[in-house]
C-alpha cells in the first residue's frame, strides 16, 4: 500500500464503511466513498473537513456503477490502489418467513453488487496492482438457523474471495476478506427494523403449531442483536490496515472474540455443533 493510496469504499454512508472512510482520509489517503444519497455525501464531506470524495454509487444499478467507474477512473488517473467492498444488507428470519422480494434485494446488494463493482474496477486495480478487501461476516463461515438468507449471501462472497484471490494473484492483485462478528455499528438497529417489518408481513401466514418454532428463532436473534456485546469498529479498521500493509495478506481476517469462537465450532463434528446451536436457540425461547 502506497503512502497515499486511492481507496474506493462501497456502502460508506454509515457503520463500518463510514468508519473506514473517515480513518483512511485522516491518514492522508485519497478516499472515494460510495454513497447513494446526497445527504450522506454532504455528511462525509463535513465530517472529514473536505478530505473525502463522495461517489454516488448504487451497487445494484448497472448504470450507477458505470457512472461511478467513470468518476473513479478520472479521479485516480485510471489506477485504483484499493477496493473495499462493504455495502451490505442484514436481516434475520427463517427461509419460510422470508419473502422472495426481500431475498432478491438482499442477494442483489450483498452478492451481485459485490461481484459487479469488483468486475468493473478490475482494470484499474490491475493497473495499480492493488488490493481487494471484501467485508464479509462470520456468517460466511459459520451457518446458523434463522439467518439462512444472510448466511447464504456471505458464504457466496467468501467463495468469490477465495477463487478471485487465486485468479488475480498472477496479475499482482491481492484479495482477502474481513470476517467480523457483531460490531458496534447502527447495522444492528437497521437489521432489527428490517426483520420486524418482514415478520409483520408474514405473521398471518404462520399459525400454531408452526409459529412457536419460528418464534424461538426470531427471539434468539432479537436477543443477540440487543444484548450480545459488540466489538468496537476500530478492530475492523486495524484488520483492514493489517491486510493492506502486508506483502502477503492472509486469505481471511476474523474480527472479534465471539467470531473467533464461532469459527472454532466448525472444527467440531457436525452433529455436536448442530446440537450446541439448537440448544442455544431453545434456551433463548424460554
Amino acid at each position: 500500500m502506497r503512502a497515499r493510496s486511492s481507496i474506493l469504499i462501497t456502502g460508506a454512508s454509515s457503520g463500518i464503511g463510514q468508519a473506514l472512510a473517515l480513518h483512511f482520509a485522516q491518514q492522508g489517503h485519497h478516499v472515494l466513498a460510495g454513497v447513494r444519497r446526497r445527504e450522506d455525501a454532504d455528511e462525509l464531506i463535513a465530517r472529514s473537513q473536505g478530505c473525502i470524495t463522495p461517489v454516488r454509487l448504487d451497487v445494484t444499478s448497472a448504470a450507477s456503477i458505470e457512472e461511478a467507474l467513470a468518476d473513479v477512473t478520472t479521479r485516480t488517473d485510471a489506477q485504483l490502489d484499493v477496493l473495499i467492498n462493504n455495502a451490505g444488507l442484514a436481516f434475520s428470519g427463517p427461509l419460510e418467513q422470508t419473502p422472495q422480494d426481500e431475498l432478491t434485494r438482499l442477494m442483489n446488494v450483498n452478492v451481485m453488487g459485490t461481484f459487479a463493482v469488483t468486475r468493473a474496477c478490475l482494470p484499474l486495480l490491475r493497473q495499480a496492482q492493488g488490493h481487494i478487501v471484501n467485508i464479509t461476516s462470520i456468517s460466511g463461515l459459520f451457518a446458523a438457523p434463522g439467518l439462512t438468507a444472510y448466511v447464504a449471501s456471505k458464504h457466496a462472497v467468501e467463495g468469490m474471495t477465495a477463487a478471485l484471490r487465486m485468479e488475480l494473484a498472477p496479475l499482482g492483485v491481492k484479495v482477502c476478506s474481513i470476517a467480523p462478528g457483531k460490531i458496534d455499528t447502527p447495522i444492528w438497529d437497521k437489521a432489527l427494523q428490517a426483520t420486524e417489518a418482514i415478520q409483520a408481513r408474514q405473521a398471518p401466514a404462520f399459525a400454531p403449531p408452526l409459529a412457536p418454532h419460528y418464534q424461538a428463532l426470531n427471539s434468539f436473534y432479537q436477543r443477540y442483536a440487543q444484548q450480545e456485546p459488540g466489538t468496537p469498529v476500530e478492530a475492523v479498521i486495524k484488520a483492514v490496515e493489517k491486510a493492506l500493509r502486508s506483502k502477503a495478506p492472509k486469505a481471511r481476517y476474523i474480527v472479534g472474540r465471539n467470531a473467533r469462537l464461532r469459527a472454532c465450532l466448525n472444527w467440531l463434528p457436525t452433529a455436536w455443533r448442530e446440537r450446541l446451536i439448537l440448544n442455544s436457540v431453545a434456551r433463548a425461547a424460554v
